[in-house]
């Protein structure tokens, strides 16, 4: 008898398929998912990027999977609209021995946490951190609800140092948590990189009107406040001021995209920064090839997902210090493969810029760091963790999961082995 896994999840998000897609390739695992929603796989309207979309990669192939009886379809992420009353009858029919239960934000996850028990180990999963401030009545709330919930949660998939503090915080030991990643499928960014029928670097920038010479930062993101991509465009007329070979390019949309254009018109820097508009799945990792340096410059970012993929095609990073994946352990690592400043501090900005633009050996130090980090963050590490998580927790639960066989148990051994000698530290 297999061990048999499930997760439970609002929609299917393209970080996280090709997880369950890992992980039902490992041998003595039985995978399925439950979403609450179809979001991104039928076409979705998205307020921050205000466009309708749908994820060009596939997301339910390769593992089993059902969407939750409901009875309209969601029309946002609220937490009762993420939901199915008949949960934990699914849930019951599949009989799981270990169930991913993904953030607390959602009254499915609630439903799961209590279908768990004694019967399945809850394996948590969340981007959660400490660094933005937050309300004392939201802090007090916080201190019972989600310490309570953490409380009966079995083990926590952790995506790094910050988020782990912030579990810790919650009062969850650290002998609960295994380090995963917020993952990002690199193997498939570097294939796409490495195809022999790819459009050529120079093309691609000839493409978005961007200088062959320069050195082009990549913005990536929403075009919202929170991401201040008007620090980058700050920081960047300053740079051309000084007669610096820099170029930027803004990949995403949003809000904010028609005040930037009009600022860079007014500021005649035309030539030297390009829009890309909101970019598929499919294309992002050649998107990204066209620069040089990612400039992560957000206020508040609970993790950071641009960061991993830009290591995928080997930028140097720089990032704000309210980045949640900014750790000497975690994927933007200080003085590694990233130059880190004060959120909001654009002169602090252009300085690590300038380091970088007029220092072609530490720009390139730090793009092989990230080439090298790249795979502590792919997925093959998030499977890792919870087939660990698994055998870890399997001396809590030998009545509930007695038809566990010791040749499944030494399997996944073997299995978690694999998939971790798949990465580097």
């Amino acid at each position: 008898m297999n061990c048999r896994f499930a997760a439970v999840i609002s929609h299917p998000i393209q970080h996280f398929a090709p997880v369950f897609r890992e992980l039902a390739e490992v041998r003595g695992m039985d995978v399925k998912v439950f979403y609450a929603s179809d979001w991104g796989v039928q076409p979705t309207y998205d307020p921050e990027f205000q466009r309708e979309f749908s994820w060009d990669v596939p997301l339910l192939s390769g593992y089993d999977h059902e969407f939750l009886p409901r009875n309209r379809r969601a029309e946002h992420q609220g937490f009762f609209e993420i939901d199915s009353p008949q949960l934990p009858a699914r849930l019951e029919a599949y009989s799981p021995h270990a169930v991913w239960i993904h953030g607390y934000g959602h009254r499915a996850s609630w439903r799961a946490l209590r279908w768990t028990g004694r019967r399945a180990a809850a394996l948590f999963f969340g981007d959660s951190e400490l660094l933005r401030p937050r309300s004392l009545l939201r802090r007090a709330v916080k201190a019972v609800v989600v310490r309570e919930f953490f409380r009966r949660c079995s083990g926590f998939i952790t995506i790094g140092e910050r988020n782990e503090g912030y579990y810790a915080h919650y009062g969850v030991p650290r002998e609960k948590m295994f380090r995963g990643a917020c993952p990002v499928d690199i193997r498939r960014f570097q294939a796409t990189i490495a195809a022999h029928d790819r459009p050529l670097r120079t093309d691609l920038r000839a493409r978005y009107g961007l200088p062959q010479d320069a050195v082009v930062v990549v913005f990536s993101g929403k075009l919202i406040d929170l991401k201040r991509p008007f620090d980058l465009l700050q920081a960047l007329e300053t740079l051309v001021a000084d007669r610096l070979p820099v170029a930027a390019l803004y990949v995403g949309d949003g809000p904010l995209r028609a005040p930037l254009e009009r600022a860079v018109a007014d500021r005649g820097l035309q030539e030297r920064v390009r829009f890309a508009g909101f970019v598929n799945q499919r294309d992002i990792p050649l998107v990204l090839d066209c620069g040089d340096i990612l400039a992560m410059t957000s206020e508040k970012e609970a993790y950071g997902l641009a960061v991993p993929e830009s290591m995928a095609v080997g930028h140097a990073i720089v990032a704000s210090d309210r980045v949640g994946c900014v750790s000497p352990t975690d994927a933007a690592r200080p003085g590694v493969n990233a130059l880190i400043y004060p959120a909001g501090n654009v002169a602090a900005l252009t300085n690590v810029l300038r380091q970088l633009i007029e220092s072609g050996s530490l720009r390139q130090r730090l793009s092989q760091a990230s080439r090298r980090l790249a795979a502590t963050q792919d997925i093959r590490m998030t499977a890792a963790a919870v087939v660990r998580a698994i055998r870890t927790l399997k001396p809590g639960f030998e009545a509930a999961w007695s038809d566990l066989s010791p040749d499944v148990l030494a399997e996944l051994e073997c299995e978690q082995n694999r998939l971790e000698a798949a990465t580097c530290q």
